[in-house]
This record gives C-alpha cells, structure tokens and sequence, in this order.
C-alpha cells in the first residue's frame, strides 16, 4: 500500500490487488453531467488493463476505439466483477462478451461561474 501527503482524500492504493486487474477486460460507463447535474452524454469504453499504479488504471482500448489507451483514475473501489453474460453498448451498439470487470464514473463539469480552487 503506497501513502503520500499528495493522497489527501484518495483511497489506499492496494498493490495487490492493482497486479490482480492486469490482464483483465474491463467495461467502463462514462456519465458527464453539467454543473447542475444535468445529463449532458454518455460514453463506454472496453478493453484489457495493461497497468495499474497509484498514476492511474491504464486500459488498451478495443472496438471503435482500437489502439487507442485510456488512463482511468487509481481508484480500486471503482472496479466491481462483472456478471457474465453479454453488454450491448447503448452508443454504440457494440457487443462485449463476458468482460471481467467494470467501472462507472460519473464526472461533474465545474459551474463556470465559480472561481477555481487552488
């Protein structure tokens, strides 16, 4: 487990269990939402994690997105086994067999109005 002062807030980064995501495939859910939270767009990403350090979740992406990466935040709780069976990609219409993991984020867009925190 690393720990710094710069973790302020995050999770206990588990090396273990990082090492035991590699490997996987992942399916990921994307919701953006404006600053009063409403639903702007969705987006899924899916393919193999190819690391996982404290940096973040790397994921080699597969399907419309084939050879492009992905770096997802560090954040292990975020990452549920999946049920198997088969996900049809609401965007897309993609079909992903069995994936092993998946992750939803939800990411709030900052009021325009509000001055940055530093």
């Amino acid at each position: 487990m690393i720990k710094s002062k710069h973790d302020r807030g995050r999770p206990p980064f588990d090396e273990k269990l990082a090492a035991s995501y590699v490997g996987k495939y992942i399916l990921v859910g994307l919701t953006y939402l404006d600053h009063k939270g409403k639903e702007l767009r969705r987006q899924q990403l899916h393919g193999v994690i190819t690391s996982a350090t404290p940096e973040g979740i790397k994921i080699a992406l597969r399907g419309i997105y084939d050879g492009q990466s992905w770096n997802m935040p560090p954040d292990l709780g975020s990452i549920r086994p999946a049920k198997p069976g088969t996900y049809t990609l609401y965007m897309t219409g993609e079909v992903i067999e069995n994936p092993d993991v998946l992750s939803t984020w939800t990411i709030n867009e900052p009021d325009p109005n509000e001055k940055p925190k530093l």
